[in-house]
């Protein structure tokens, strides 16, 4: 986790957590602190499109911004305003083509005093589908081991500070690696600092957030590199900047894909919050945002660029917004292991094809197709190991490695017959696990029998028999 130095500041401001529901409900201490929190218990789960609120949000106030500094702030306001729902005649870079990409980056920002201020806690593409008005987008974990060129392997969330220190060219080198990875040219960047978010919350008053299920991490890391503990119970409130900066990243007690979740939640919040408060209404408002947003946001689009951005994204019907997010799980391609003792994701046997393939099947499916993977919301899939060779403790090793991919080992033991070669997997579920079965395939590198005469037995729902392949 990275730590950002608050500053006497910043230590003494109260997070401001208020109460929306009614009054006889019952208080929440937040353990470690004094402040408190009111929830209002609610199960309702609402409806993400993180990435849209973030380019409409952050995209807009970025040209607020632009226009703000190119007419000054001193100068004639009617400039600034007379610009804003003009028609915008540039073309962006791959429009003609039919596909516009855009990579997006949150990093702590805070210079010198954070350890760390340059690593990405936060990497998105947005892949805009220019004839058919669809927005796909892609989440990469900061774990994910990659390439760099002229420079080696590392995790992507060093990647952005890598092309900085080393080439001096910070986004082009992440545009560079984000698109090899993915299969994609990406020709533009948009980049925001924690801080900046934090202060543009601030300046909204706050955002509405409904947390469904209780969070508690005694890990958190505080400002002198300790810990405090976060308790925020399910219930809705309405976080300042600072708590809600707290809940997008908490993570030490829960995963980075549970934080990718908040963090859609938080930047819906922000962007209904924008729109509750009629911010065209409100120019000495966006003023404001947009000083913060000058001193912590950064993108090479252009003026014309993000006028001709937001044009074409706020007309996108949220039903046409599809969300990819790359995971370890037991329909992912990724699988966790360590290199030099540092936790890594790599693709199933380091095969990077896999995600740039996996980013050329969600992008060519649209409507029905597109709604999510084939089984994302299923259970692990259960696995019987059997060892179909003389290797000593094959099947126990073979049982470490699906366990960290996802996978449910229910059973390990021995084939009745041994010698086999080729490791084969048995399908118990009739096709039903269709996705999970071929990682499963992927991973052990085994045949998929078609002999269904074969049923899996300790409740799994295959069955892998092991092969010399599998050592």
């Amino acid at each position: 986790m990275v730590r950002r130095k608050e500053s006497p500041k910043d230590q003494e401001r109260r997070v401001k957590i208020t109460k929306k529901a009614q009054a006889e409900e019952p208080e929440v201490t937040m353990t470690g602190s004094s402040r408190l929190m009111r929830a209002r218990r609610t199960g309702g789960v609402k409806r993400t499109f993180w990435l849209f609120a973030f380019i409409i949000i952050f995209l807009g106030v970025g040209w607020f911004a632009a226009r703000a500094m190119i007419v000054g702030l001193g100068g004639d306001s009617s400039n600034f305003w007379a610009g804003l729902f003009k028609t915008s005649s540039v073309n962006l870079i791959g429009e003609e083509d039919g596909r516009v990409n855009i990579l997006i980056l949150g990093h702590p920002g805070g210079g010198d005093e954070v350890d760390g201020p340059f690593l990405t806690d936060t990497l998105m593409v947005a892949s805009y589908n220019v004839e058919d008005n669809y927005l796909h987008l892609f989440s990469i974990p900061r774990d994910t081991y990659v390439s760099i060129e002229d420079y080696g392997m590392s995790k992507i969330n060093g990647v952005f500070e890598i092309g900085r220190t080393k080439f001096d060219d910070g986004p082009g080198t992440a545009m560079r690696t984000v698109g090899d990875l993915l299969g994609l040219g990406i020709p533009y960047y948009v980049k925001i600092d924690f801080e900046g978010f934090e202060q543009v919350i601030d300046s909204l008053g706050g955002v509405n957030i409904e947390v469904e299920k209780d969070l508690h991490d005694q890990y958190y890391p505080t400002p002198d590199k300790g810990y405090e503990t976060l308790d925020i119970p399910a219930g809705t409130y309405t976080m300042d900047g600072a708590m809600a900066l707290k809940y997008a990243r908490s993570r030490k007690t829960t995963s980075d894909f549970d934080r990718a979740r908040r963090q859609q939640k938080i930047l819906l919040a922000l962007r209904d919050r924008a729109m509750d408060m009629e911010l065209l209404t409100a120019p000495k408002k966006v003023i404001e945002i947009s000083e913060i947003v000058k001193d912590h946001f950064s993108t090479n689009l252009k003026t014309g660029e993000i006028e001709r951005a937001l044009e074409l994204m706020v007309g996108i019907d949220p039903e046409r917004i599809y969300n990819k997010v790359f995971d370890d799980g037991p329909n992912g391609v990724l699988y966790g292991t360590k290199v030099d003792g540092i936790f890594v994701l790599k693709p199933i046997n380091d095969d990077y094809t896999k995600i740039s393939d996996s980013v050329a099947l969600a992008l060519s499916r649209v409507g029905d197709e597109a709604t999510t993977d084939e089984d994302a919301d299923l259970e692990p899939l259960k696995v019987e190991v059997l060892n179909g060779t003389n290797i000593t403790g094959l099947a126990g090793r073979t049982r470490d490695k699906l366990e960290q991919a996802g996978f449910e080992v229910v059973r390990v033991g021995n084939n009745p017959t041994r010698g086999f070669t080729d490791s084969i997997i048995y399908d118990g579920t009739g096709g039903g696990r269709f996705s999970a079965i071929n990682r499963l395939a992927d991973l052990m590198n085994a045949t998929i029998s078609e002999d269904d005469s074969i049923t899996p037995g300790s409740g799994a729902n295959v069955r892998l028999v092991l092969g010399e392949s599998a050592k």
